[in-house]
């Protein structure tokens, strides 16, 4: 357990008393980190045509979580590999990376397996298209920072809603990460923002380093694409989560309509607006798109 999360909802003249009974750490997820049970600020405080038309918001109330884990990092692409290689070839085949772009300028990502266990990336942000194989490293056009990276470590994506409950599965199944799934909005959005309804997870603006995002690398077309996870230490939420803004989209279950798939966060494609905590995107969940990712939870006992 990386550490312990408790931003706390106050209202003038009240009083909450919070007692937390502490997991034992041998017991807690490996990558993960601790939110007690406790209240917080759900949805938006926008006008309603914001709120409604863009962000897909509910009314800001205030919503209360049981006791859960969630991983401080988006699973990488590292962590994929391990699963897809522990596969059958026809399931593995199934849950492989790949969103290849139908049209001129489409982002796309392509996971090949070249021989067992040798894994190459193909990766088009833009124009640009980078190939790497493991053990090689991802060296970005037009960059001033973060130039040249371990593409392992970038944020898994082109991965489907269902490949990602059947990662969840695998890492419960194997003992990986015992009761691993997929996180519920509220969980999400509580790690994301705190208790105090802020508009990203380090406070009401989003600077153009804070998080990746489309302003990070000036817009510049041979500069786009996904960053290690961690590598924007002010996109960390109040409970200690990196990347809760940008880098990847996040698959998550709806609470507000049961069964559908909903994605949050933003990604290094997307306007800050995008990437407000609230703004919720439903999907498909059989879609695979260069810019969508996962993060875990596991429910506390």
């Amino acid at each position: 357990m990386l550490g312990i999360g408790l931003p706390l909802l106050l209202a003038r003249g009240k009083t909450v008393r919070a007692q937390v009974a502490l997991p034992l750490a041998a017991s807690a997820p490996r990558g993960m980190i601790y939110v007690p049970s406790g209240r917080f600020l759900f949805g938006s405080a926008d006008g309603s045509e914001l709120r409604r038309d863009f962000l897909n918001a509910a009314p800001v109330h205030e919503v209360t979580t049981g006791d859960y884990y969630i991983a401080q990092h988006e699973v990488t692409l590292g962590e994929w590999i391990e699963f897809l290689n522990d596969l059958a070839p026809d399931e593995r085949r199934r849950r492989t990376p790949s969103a290849p772009g139908e049209l001129l300028g489409q982002s796309t990502v392509t996971l090949t397996e070249i021989a067992p266990r040798r894994w190459r990336l193909t990766l088009i942000p833009i124009e640009r298209t980078y190939v790497a194989e493991l053990g090689e490293r991802v060296r970005y056009d037009n960059r001033t920072r973060r130039t040249e990276q371990d593409w392992t470590r970038f944020p898994v994506a082109a991965v489907s809603y269902d490949d990602a409950i059947a990662f969840a599965a695998w890492l419960d199944r194997t003992q990986r990460v015992a009761g691993a799934r997929l996180c519920d909005e509220y969980e999400w959005e509580r790690a994301a923002r705190g208790a105090d309804g802020r508009r990203f997870p380090g406070g009401n603006t989003l600077g153009p380093d804070d998080a990746n995002i489309d302003v990070t690398y000036g817009r510049e077309p041979l500069g786009f694409g996904p960053d290690e996870v961690g590598s924007h230490p002010r996109s960390r939420s109040p409970i200690g989560a990196d990347d809760m803004a940008g880098n990847v989209w996040e698959w998550t279950r709806s609470v507000q309509t049961p069964g559908l798939p909903v994605v949050r966060g933003g990604s290094w494609y997307v306007q800050e607006l995008s990437a407000r905590s609230v703004n919720r995107e439903y999907s498909e969940p059989t879609m695979h798109n260069s810019s969508v990712g996962v993060r875990l939870c596991v429910t506390a006992h």
